[in-house]
Protein backbone atom coordinates (compact mmCIF):
# COMPACT_ATOMS: atom_id res chain seq x y z
CA UNK A 1 0.00 0.00 0.00
CA UNK A 2 1.30 3.16 -0.84
CA UNK A 3 2.12 6.22 0.99
CA UNK A 4 -0.86 8.72 1.34
CA UNK A 5 0.01 12.60 0.22
CA UNK A 6 -0.66 13.51 4.38
CA UNK A 7 0.90 10.68 5.37
CA UNK A 8 4.45 11.32 3.57
CA UNK A 9 4.20 15.07 4.69
CA UNK A 10 3.68 14.11 8.08
CA UNK A 11 6.75 11.31 7.81
CA UNK A 12 8.87 14.20 6.27
CA UNK A 13 8.07 16.74 8.89
CA UNK A 14 8.73 13.89 11.39
CA UNK A 15 12.27 13.88 9.86
CA UNK A 16 12.98 17.27 9.21
CA UNK A 17 12.12 18.10 12.81
CA UNK A 18 14.44 14.79 14.36
CA UNK A 19 17.42 15.84 11.90
CA UNK A 20 17.62 19.26 13.23
CA UNK A 21 17.05 17.83 16.82
CA UNK A 22 19.79 15.67 16.61
CA UNK A 23 22.08 18.55 14.55
CA UNK A 24 21.48 20.59 17.91
CA UNK A 25 22.35 17.96 20.09
CA UNK A 26 25.76 16.92 18.40
CA UNK A 27 26.80 20.53 18.58
CA UNK A 28 25.78 21.80 21.77
CA UNK A 29 24.93 18.75 23.77
CA UNK A 30 21.65 18.05 25.15
CA UNK A 31 21.41 21.04 27.46
CA UNK A 32 22.69 23.54 24.85
CA UNK A 33 19.56 24.22 23.24
CA UNK A 34 15.24 23.95 23.89
CA UNK A 35 12.58 23.25 21.70
CA UNK A 36 12.04 26.43 20.48
CA UNK A 37 15.49 26.04 18.80
CA UNK A 38 13.86 22.82 17.33
CA UNK A 39 11.29 24.33 15.82
CA UNK A 40 13.31 27.58 14.68
CA UNK A 41 15.64 25.19 13.19
CA UNK A 42 13.33 23.02 11.25
CA UNK A 43 11.15 26.18 10.13
CA UNK A 44 8.27 25.01 12.13
CA UNK A 45 5.64 26.15 14.98
CA UNK A 46 5.36 25.04 18.62
CA UNK A 47 2.23 23.61 17.83
CA UNK A 48 3.68 21.65 14.45
CA UNK A 49 6.96 20.84 16.89
CA UNK A 50 4.76 19.11 19.34
CA UNK A 51 2.02 17.74 16.82
CA UNK A 52 4.94 15.54 15.85
CA UNK A 53 7.07 14.68 19.16
CA UNK A 54 6.43 14.79 22.99
CA UNK A 55 9.71 16.54 24.20
CA UNK A 56 13.43 16.60 23.67
CA UNK A 57 14.01 13.36 24.23
CA UNK A 58 11.08 11.94 21.42
CA UNK A 59 12.64 14.39 19.39
CA UNK A 60 16.54 12.99 18.98
CA UNK A 61 15.86 9.87 19.22
CA UNK A 62 12.58 9.64 16.83
CA UNK A 63 9.76 6.69 17.60
CA UNK A 64 10.81 3.29 16.99
CA UNK A 65 9.32 1.81 13.94
CA UNK A 66 5.62 0.11 13.99
CA UNK A 67 5.00 -3.31 13.16
CA UNK A 68 2.21 -3.26 9.92
CA UNK A 69 -1.18 -3.38 11.33
CA UNK A 70 -2.32 -6.36 9.11
CA UNK A 71 0.44 -8.16 9.42
CA UNK A 72 0.26 -7.98 13.59
CA UNK A 73 -3.25 -8.93 13.33
CA UNK A 74 -2.31 -12.15 11.41
CA UNK A 75 0.11 -12.77 14.59
CA UNK A 76 -2.18 -12.27 17.07
CA UNK A 77 -4.13 -15.31 15.51
CA UNK A 78 -1.14 -17.45 14.83
CA UNK A 79 -0.48 -16.55 11.38
CA UNK A 80 0.87 -17.03 8.78
CA UNK A 81 2.56 -20.29 9.45
CA UNK A 82 1.50 -21.21 13.12
CA UNK A 83 4.75 -21.71 14.37
CA UNK A 84 5.95 -18.97 16.98
CA UNK A 85 9.40 -18.18 16.12
CA UNK A 86 8.53 -18.51 12.36
CA UNK A 87 6.16 -15.80 13.03
CA UNK A 88 7.74 -13.62 14.66
CA UNK A 89 10.40 -13.58 12.20
CA UNK A 90 7.86 -12.50 9.23
CA UNK A 91 6.47 -9.66 11.41
CA UNK A 92 10.00 -8.36 11.61
CA UNK A 93 11.21 -9.09 8.16
CA UNK A 94 7.75 -7.14 6.75
CA UNK A 95 8.53 -4.34 9.25
CA UNK A 96 12.42 -3.63 8.17
CA UNK A 97 11.20 -3.72 4.84
CA UNK A 98 9.32 -0.90 5.22
CA UNK A 99 12.05 1.01 6.55
CA UNK A 100 14.24 2.95 4.84
CA UNK A 101 17.29 2.98 7.40
CA UNK A 102 20.06 5.14 6.09
CA UNK A 103 23.24 3.35 8.19
CA UNK A 104 24.97 6.63 9.17
CA UNK A 105 21.82 8.13 10.75
CA UNK A 106 21.82 5.19 12.44
CA UNK A 107 25.43 5.13 13.81
CA UNK A 108 24.29 9.25 14.54
CA UNK A 109 21.71 7.97 16.78
CA UNK A 110 24.21 5.34 18.66
CA UNK A 111 26.63 8.36 18.92
CA UNK A 112 24.28 10.93 20.35
CA UNK A 113 22.82 7.76 22.79
CA UNK A 114 26.63 6.71 23.99
CA UNK A 115 27.23 10.22 24.46
CA UNK A 116 24.75 10.95 26.96
CA UNK A 117 23.23 8.92 29.95
CA UNK A 118 19.69 10.18 29.66
CA UNK A 119 19.36 9.07 26.30
CA UNK A 120 20.88 5.88 27.02
CA UNK A 121 18.05 5.64 30.17
CA UNK A 122 15.33 6.93 27.28
CA UNK A 123 16.33 4.73 24.45
CA UNK A 124 15.92 1.45 27.23
CA UNK A 125 12.58 3.33 28.16
CA UNK A 126 11.43 2.82 24.46
CA UNK A 127 12.72 -0.81 24.07
CA UNK A 128 10.74 -1.95 27.01
CA UNK A 129 7.46 -0.35 25.85
CA UNK A 130 8.56 -2.63 22.82
CA UNK A 131 9.12 -5.54 24.54
CA UNK A 132 5.95 -4.86 26.53
CA UNK A 133 4.02 -4.42 23.05
CA UNK A 134 5.77 -7.56 21.67
CA UNK A 135 4.86 -9.51 24.94
CA UNK A 136 1.26 -8.67 24.62
CA UNK A 137 1.19 -9.91 20.97
CA UNK A 138 2.69 -13.15 21.68
CA UNK A 139 0.31 -13.58 24.85
CA UNK A 140 -2.35 -12.71 22.58
CA UNK A 141 -1.52 -15.18 20.51
CA UNK A 142 -0.70 -17.81 22.36
CA UNK A 143 -3.66 -17.82 25.17
CA UNK A 144 -4.07 -17.54 28.54
CA UNK A 145 -1.96 -20.79 29.32
CA UNK A 146 0.92 -19.53 28.00
CA UNK A 147 3.48 -18.25 30.09
CA UNK A 148 3.99 -14.71 30.69
CA UNK A 149 7.81 -15.21 31.33
CA UNK A 150 8.24 -17.54 28.38
CA UNK A 151 6.28 -14.23 26.24
CA UNK A 152 8.77 -12.11 28.04
CA UNK A 153 11.63 -14.15 27.09
CA UNK A 154 10.63 -14.34 23.69
CA UNK A 155 10.31 -10.46 23.13
CA UNK A 156 13.58 -9.57 25.18
CA UNK A 157 15.44 -11.84 22.60
CA UNK A 158 13.86 -10.38 19.59
CA UNK A 159 15.11 -6.72 21.31
CA UNK A 160 18.41 -8.00 21.49
CA UNK A 161 18.59 -9.59 18.30
CA UNK A 162 17.80 -6.45 16.90
CA UNK A 163 20.65 -4.61 18.68
CA UNK A 164 23.10 -6.96 17.28
CA UNK A 165 21.52 -6.46 13.57
CA UNK A 166 21.91 -2.78 14.30
CA UNK A 167 25.31 -2.76 15.32
CA UNK A 168 26.40 -5.17 12.03
CA UNK A 169 24.48 -3.18 9.83
CA UNK A 170 26.26 0.52 10.89
CA UNK A 171 29.42 -1.67 10.87
CA UNK A 172 28.71 -2.89 7.09
CA UNK A 173 25.79 -1.21 5.98
CA UNK A 174 26.74 -2.93 2.27
CA UNK A 175 24.55 -6.15 4.00
CA UNK A 176 21.07 -5.00 4.15
CA UNK A 177 19.56 -4.73 7.75
CA UNK A 178 16.91 -7.41 7.38
CA UNK A 179 19.74 -9.42 5.83
CA UNK A 180 21.94 -8.99 9.19
CA UNK A 181 18.07 -9.60 11.44
CA UNK A 182 18.05 -13.11 9.51
CA UNK A 183 21.33 -14.04 10.36
CA UNK A 184 21.32 -13.24 14.16
CA UNK A 185 17.76 -14.93 14.39
CA UNK A 186 18.95 -18.05 12.63
CA UNK A 187 22.12 -17.83 14.78
CA UNK A 188 20.03 -17.64 17.95
CA UNK A 189 17.45 -19.96 17.04
CA UNK A 190 20.03 -22.83 16.08
CA UNK A 191 21.26 -22.39 19.69
CA UNK A 192 17.55 -23.33 20.88
CA UNK A 193 16.58 -25.98 18.57
CA UNK A 194 16.06 -29.16 19.13
CA UNK A 195 18.60 -31.61 18.35
CA UNK A 196 16.71 -34.21 15.54
CA UNK A 197 17.58 -37.49 16.05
Amino acid sequence: MSESASDLRRRRTAELIIGCAQDLAEERGLDGFTMDDVAEAAGVSRRTLFNHVAGKYDAVLGAPPKPNPARLDEFRTGGPTGHLGDDVKVVIIDLLNAQNVDPEALDRVRRLIRSDARLQHEMHKKFAVVAEFFTAAILEREGPDYPALHAQAAAQVILAVFDLALDAFVQDPTTRLVDYYLAAFDGASALFARPTS
